[in-house]
């Protein structure tokens, strides 16, 4: 038989190896992993300034709701606290304020609030509120459970409490020596209120050893009558008495917050400027490494515009591991940081979208940053300069 016909030319045929196509994302991968360790140390170095970011921002934001649900307690238009604190609730008022602001004009109706943060049955910075059983601020309450307070020893809790603290009506709150029955439950829709519980103004003043002083006299406005209007003839009329209308005002005069976030700012530009460097480092010696392989690329074909979009995929790569390792530590760090920091006991980081992309922003910012100084220097090498580089 011939060689056609029993299939022998089969077995003479060469062997050709499977050749998998590279992608652009397993070649980056791959010149990530030929220095590993370098790798992973550039980009836990970028990850502490994301991780400062999403710390940062997630807390500034926290700050913000916790404002905005103190500044409308009892449904009110605006708030007045004491300026300069270092936290709102911390501002300490006279009681008697509340008559004088009401004859002001434009104000319709004003209510004292004691905020009183303290342990309850064991539970610490819970919150306790002071309300004047003839104002606007206990009226709005919604009792959906048991009974509106009468006497004096008498407590209600809102929902969210009772709900985390395992505390109903027939229940009982202590705090410090003195224990009070809980005789309703109550829903006031805004969170700060829901996740407290409420006592008689004076009550709260003795436990709190502070007598004839509130923490903020809430306002509410006159119809027809604009609230910023309004809370600037308050500022004008009672000197180094601050209206908090909206929350970001609330940031600009809580002192502890405003430190908190001046420094992490510049925190994070520091982070910004030395992960850049760790990034410029890193690639830079990347493109050192591999000058030959750069020589041999430019020889097949490769044009500089897309040694340079190698380089830079590059960076953005370890900046995008770092980006995942950031978050984890900002997540992280804020928590920790509101659960034992005694002047943002009350504040819950607030994870908002613009968090994450903040966060992406500073990662790619570092990236753009640190490829550079490599890029240029890749792109400014000649195929014989880079082959006879040893």
């Amino acid at each position: 038989r011939t060689t056609g016909q029993c299939g022998c030319h089969l077995l003479r045929r060469p062997l050709r190896p499977k050749i998998s196509p590279v992608t652009w994302a397993g070649l980056v991968w791959k010149n990530l992993m030929r220095r590993h360790a370098r790798t992973i140390l550039t980009a836990f170095g970028v990850s502490i300034g994301v991780g400062l970011i999403v710390a940062l921002l997630s807390i500034t934001a926290g700050v913000r709701s916790t404002a905005k649900d103190l500044i409308h307690i009892g449904r009110s238009d605006f708030g007045l606290f004491q300026g300069g604190v270092s936290d709102l609730t911390r501002s300490l008022l006279p009681e008697t304020l509340g008559e004088k602001i009401r004859d002001v004009e434009g104000v319709a109706e004003t209510a004292k609030v004691f905020v009183f943060v303290t342990m309850v049955n064991g539970q610490e910075s819970s919150l306790v509120f002071g309300l004047a059983p003839d104002e606007l601020a206990i009226k709005r309450l919604v009792i959906v459970e048991g009974r509106s307070p009468r006497g004096k020893m008498d407590a209600i809790v809102g929902d969210s409490f009772a709900r985390v603290n395992g505390v109903g009506v027939g229940g009982t709150l202590t705090i410090g020596k003195r224990s009070f029955p809980v005789v309703g439950l109550y829903h006031s829709g805004n969170r700060f209120e829901d996740i407290g519980a409420t006592l008689p103004l004076q009550v709260v003043q003795s436990l709190a050893a502070r007598p004839g002083e509130v923490t903020t006299v809430g306002v509410v406005v006159q119809h027809g009558e604009r609230s910023d209007v309004v809370a600037k003839r308050l500022e004008r009329t009672f000197p180094n008495l601050t209206a908090v209308t909206e929350p970001g005002k609330a940031v600009k005069i809580d002192t502890s917050s405003r430190l908190i976030i001046n420094v992490g700012w510049i925190m994070s530009l520091v982070a910004l400027i030395v992960g850049g460097v760790g990034v410029t480092n890193t690639m830079a010696m990347s493109v050192f490494e591999r000058t030959r392989e750069i020589g041999i690329l430019r020889a097949v074909g490769w044009r500089r515009w897309r040694i340079a979009s190698l380089i830079v995929s590059e960076a953005v790569g370890i900046c995008l591991i770092a980006l995942g390792l950031g978050i984890g530590i900002g997540v992280a760090g804020a928590e920790a940081f509101t659960r034992r920091a005694t002047v943002s006991a009350l504040i819950v980081p607030n994870f908002t979208a613009a968090v994450w992309i903040w966060g992406l922003v500073f990662a790619l910012g570092v990236a753009l940053i640190g490829a550079v100084y490599p890029v240029l220097r890749a792109v400014q090498l000649t195929p014989i300069q880079a082959l006879r580089h040893e």
